[in-house]
């Protein structure tokens, strides 16, 4: 089983060459997509032994992503994970992915121990998992996490469109309009870091991305609100109170 990561990367000079070093242990190939950056983080990442794609210019997170997925399907990768280069994201989870993804999960996302975060990060992060994956018809936590494993079928089948931030919506509609087994795994803590990351404000541009894409009818909205209710919504009430 080949596994690859991709980290997109922009200005991360500080923390990508100890990313790269950790998570070389548990794949078979890391593909860092420098997305425009202006310090030293391409020179880093390869000489930590990373594959570099370099943006010319800063394109956004989807951009980045999208280009790193695109090289991991040509690399012919069995399991692709994507994770960030700043440090949040334990290398060790990697192996909670790979054994999803080989139990027969075609995509798995990575769900945070958000017990340290602010109470309004917590439940804007709750509201918008809960209006994804209405929109979506999946039962997912956590739907703005970096932390993301595709399996080599979930990969063929997909077919994004976000440039920035959008791209972690746009993911979670991918999966459920193609119907794909998904689940999610908890992570390692990570330190908040206020300022940094996905803000309210960014998730709930994704939301609203979803609505210009998806255009369903009444009846399609109440069959996927009963869907999620069942699946989800007990989960993301114990969650919140974590």
């Amino acid at each position: 089983m080949k596994t690859v990561a991709v980290m997109p990367a922009y200005n991360e000079e500080k923390t990508i060459y100890e990313m790269v070093k950790k998570t070389k242990q548990y794949v078979n190939k890391i593909i860092v997509v420098d997305d425009g950056s202006s310090d030293n983080t391409a020179k880093l990442a390869k000489l930590a032994g990373a594959v570099v794609i370099r943006h010319k210019k800063n394109m956004g997170l989807g951009s980045a992503i999208r280009t790193g997925l695109e090289r991991a399907r040509k690399f012919g990768a069995d399991i692709t994970i994507t994770l960030d280069a700043d440090g949040q994201h334990n290398p060790k989870d990697i192996k909670k992915f790979i054994e999803k993804i080989n139990q027969g999960y075609d995509f798995v996302l990575g769900k945070r121990n958000l017990s340290k975060y602010p109470f309004y990060k917590k439940l804007g992060n709750l509201s918008l998992s809960f209006m994804i994956n209405l929109i979506s018809g999946t039962a997912l936590l956590d739907t703005e996490s970096g932390y993301r494993a595709f399996s080599k079928n979930c990969l063929k089948k997909i077919k994004l469109q976000a440039k920035k931030y959008e791209i972690a919506a746009d993911i979670i509609f991918q999966i459920g309009k193609y119907n794909l087994r998904a689940c999610n795994v908890n992570l390692s803590p990570s330190i908040y870091r206020r300022g940094r990351g996905v803000t309210i404000f960014d998730g709930f541009k994704n939301f609203f991305y979803l609505l210009r894409r998806r255009k369903r009818n009444i009846k399609e909205y109440l069959k996927d609100f009963k869907y999620v209710v069942i699946h989800a919504a007990r989960s993301m009430i114990k969650w919140l109170i974590e």
